[in-house]
């Protein structure tokens, strides 16, 4: 027995549990989709950060999660995702046309 506690007293009760019973199930995963979300659409990390997200969003909805997080976290990621691939494949074609550019003119006046 410890020094400090007295005989005569009971233990002192556990900590309290915190719990919201308000919260839907997969609410925090519904949350985690949109901000993922919003992170892609603003970063360059859109398909990365898009998957996640997405992946996300059907978890939040597979646990019974009905509200518009969920939906608007994976909106964002499939609006993230397109405009990634978009302006990856804009690149690749510059790049392209830019290292043909010599090769093309040289075969047209050959």
């Amino acid at each position: 027995m410890n020094q400090n506690q007295r005989p005569d007293l009971p233990p002192p009760p556990p900590p309290a549990q915190y719990y919201n019973p308000n919260e839907a199930p997969g609410h925090s995963k519904a949350v985690g989709s949109l901000v993922l979300g919003i992170c892609a659409v603003v970063t360059g990390l859109g398909v990365i950060l898009g998957i996640i997200s997405i992946v996300m969003a059907v978890q939040a909805r597979k646990e019974g999660y009905v509200g518009g997080l969920a939906t608007a976290g994976m909106i964002l990621s499939i609006v993230a995702i397109a405009l990634s691939v978009l302006v990856i494949a804009c690149v690749c074609a510059i790049i392209f046309s830019v290292a043909n550019y010599d090769a093309f003119w040289n075969f047209i006046y050959w």
